[in-house]
């Protein structure tokens, strides 16, 4: 195996690898917790990239998934809830949402809570 795949190997396992410690994030930083929801959504939403990098690596997508869901503790506490209200709300407000209209946004926003919830055990 050449040195730039083993290099490049390492480097996407280095990717995955933060983005499960990112789902784990127990603490209160804004910044920590954005990448705890990113992470989440990123490996638990099957996002192509993330079925790539799997790929690379020739590994299943559903195994890291399956992992996370039995061993990874990736609940959102109501104090982190309160954190991330903010953030949820940017997102919301994000390029990707900027097309709906503007009384889609509240209901939107519960259900994005919620789907975050339901993820997490709530």
């Amino acid at each position: 195996m050449s040195t730039q795949l083993k290099e490049h190997e390492g480097f996407v396992t280095a990717i995955l690898t933060q983005a499960v410690e990112d789902a784990k994030y127990a603490g209160f930083s804004k910044f920590d917790l954005k990448h705890k929801i990113e992470a989440i959504n990123w490996i638990m939403s099957g996002d192509p990239q993330f079925k790539y990098y799997c790929k690379l690596l020739s590994i299943e997508p559903s195994y890291i998934q399956n992992k996370i869901k039995r061993t990874v503790d990736t609940r959102i506490t109501a104090q982190q809830k309160v954190i991330l209200k903010p953030i949820v709300e940017a997102l919301l407000k994000s390029k990707t949402y900027s097309q709906v209209p503007i009384q889609q946004i509240s209901p939107m926003k519960e259900k994005l809570l919620n789907q975050i919830a339901d993820r997490n055990g709530f």
